[in-house]
C-alpha cells in the first residue's frame, strides 16, 4: 500500500504499471500538473509492447517462461521487453506541458527526466554519469542513464492530450536494476528472443547496477532526493 509518507511503493508489476497510468489519466483530466512515483514491485514479470503477441513463437516463450517464474506483462510504450522484479525500482514522472516541435518535445522529455538522474548520481559520487545508447543492452536507447558507458536506467515515454486543452501530459518512466547481478535479468530477456528467434542477443556487462556503482547506498533516503530532484527541475 502507498501512504502519504511513504517513498517506495511496492506493489505487483500490474499495479505498478497501472498507477502509472492513474497519475498520467490525473493529469490528462486536468486534476494535476505534475506527478511523481518510485515504485519497486515484490513479484516479477517480462514486460513487453503488444506488438510482441504477434511474433511468431511467442505463445511457446510466454509458456516457458511463465514455467520459470517469470509472466508477460505488457506495457503502453515501445522498446524491447525488460524484466521487472524487486531489484528493479521504477520512477515515473507525469508533467503537464506545452508542446512546440515534436522532435524538441521528445529530446525535452528525456532530458527531463535523465538530467536530474545524472545530478543525482553525481551527489552520490558517481563520476561518469551521463545519457546515452549503449551497445549489447537491452531495450537500448538514446537517453539510458549510464555510468562509465554501461546501462544502469532504461528511458521511455508517453504523450497524451490534456482534455480541453491545446497542453500535453508527458509520462516519461525509468527503471534502473539496484540490486543482483545484471546477467540474472539478461538472461530472462535473452531466454525470450531465443525462443521467438530473434537473432539479437543482450550482454550482462553492458549493464550495471546501482549497489555495483553505490554499494553503501541508503536506498529509500536516496530515492526522496532524486524525487525531489525530479519534481523540481525545469
Amino acid at each position: 500500500m502507498m501512504t502519504s509518507d511513504t517513498v517506495l511503493y511496492r506493489p505487483s508489476v500490474q499495479e505498478g504499471l497501472a498507477a502509472e497510468e492513474a497519475l498520467l489519466e490525473a493529469v490528462c483530466r486536468g486534476e494535476s500538473h505534475l506527478e511523481c512515483l518510485a515504485w519497486s514491485p515484490y513479484d516479477r514479470a517480462l514486460v513487453m509492447p503488444r506488438r510482441h503477441a504477434r511474433l511468431e513463437g511467442f505463445d511457446e516463450a510466454r509458456s516457458r517462461l511463465e514455467g520459470q517464474g517469470w509472466p508477460v506483462l505488457f506495457r503502453a510504450t515501445g522498446g524491447t521487453p525488460v524484466p521487472q522484479g524487486p531489484m528493479v525500482v521504477n520512477l515515473a514522472l507525469v508533467v503537464r506541458c506545452e508542446v512546440r516541435s515534436s522532435a524538441a518535445h521528445l529530446e525535452w522529455g528525456y532530458h527531463r527526466l535523465g538530467d536530474p538522474w545524472c545530478d543525482w548520481l553525481a551527489s552520490l559520487g558517481v563520476a561518469e554519469a551521463d545519457l546515452g545508447e549503449v551497445a549489447g543492452a537491452y531495450c537500448d536507447g538514446r537517453f539510458n542513464v549510464r555510468i562509465a558507458g554501461r546501462k544502469l536506467v532504461g528511458t521511455a515515454q508517453r504523450w497524451r492530450r490534456v482534455k480541453g486543452s491545446r497542453d500535453m501530459a508527458l509520462l516519461v518512466h525509468g527503471a534502473m536494476q539496484v540490486d543482483g547481478e545484471p546477467s540474472m535479468l539478461v538472461e530472462v530477456v535473452n531466454a525470450f528472443q531465443e525462443v521467438v528467434d530473434d537473432p539479437q542477443r543482450f550482454q550482462p556487462d553492458a549493464h550495471i547496477t546501482l549497489r555495483q556503482a553505490v554499494p553503501e547506498l541508503e536506498l529509500e533516503e536516496a530515492l526522496s532526493d532524486l524525487m525531489t530532484r525530479l519534481r523540481l527541475a525545469s
